[in-house]
């Protein structure tokens, strides 16, 4: 019988695709009841980052029964995070192409170029968010996940 070995590209790379599909849910609920335009709301998103980043740290965890490198942590949350930012940033290019959202606009200097460079500006700096932030919140959370007992060290 075949046996499946957990790695933390797969772990990392289905948490990531959940965590990107929860921000895109949570972005068009925003979207549906008319609270997109409240930026203070948009922040949650790193909230979602979080969470998927945690999750994804203790689901290979328990697939490498309760034993977990901080590198491996490190790894699953990096991985995470590309993941969830690139699949998040698809759709909001894609919607700001086909819906017109106007995401770009408040980053526009003015209308020289359109809206083409600042749509496209954004999109790198939601996948550098992923990718700071992934490995950065996976830093912290295995201080957390790094022992068996999830006692911090002294």
């Amino acid at each position: 019988m075949e046996q499946r070995r957990t790695t933390v590209q797969k772990t990392g790379t289905y948490i990531g695709l959940m965590t990107g599909i929860a921000a895109i849910v949570y972005h068009l609920l925003l979207v549906v009841t008319g609270l997109s335009d409240m930026v203070s709301l948009h922040f949650l998103t790193g909230i979602i980052l979080v969470i998927g980043v945690c999750w994804g740290i203790k689901r290979h965890k328990t697939h490498q029964n309760g034993r977990i490198n901080y590198l491996e942590g490190v790894g699953v949350g990096f991985i995470v995070g590309i993941v969830s930012s690139i699949i998040y940033t698809i759709a909001q290019v894609i919607g700001d192409y086909v819906f017109n959202m106007a995401y770009s606009y408040p980053y526009m200097a003015d209308d020289t170029y359109g809206s083409e460079p600042a749509i496209w500006l954004m999109a790198v700096t939601w996948i550098l968010f992923g990718a700071v932030l992934g490995p950065f919140i996976a830093y912290l959370a295995m201080q957390y996940f790094k022992n068996p007992d999830h006692k911090l060290t002294s």
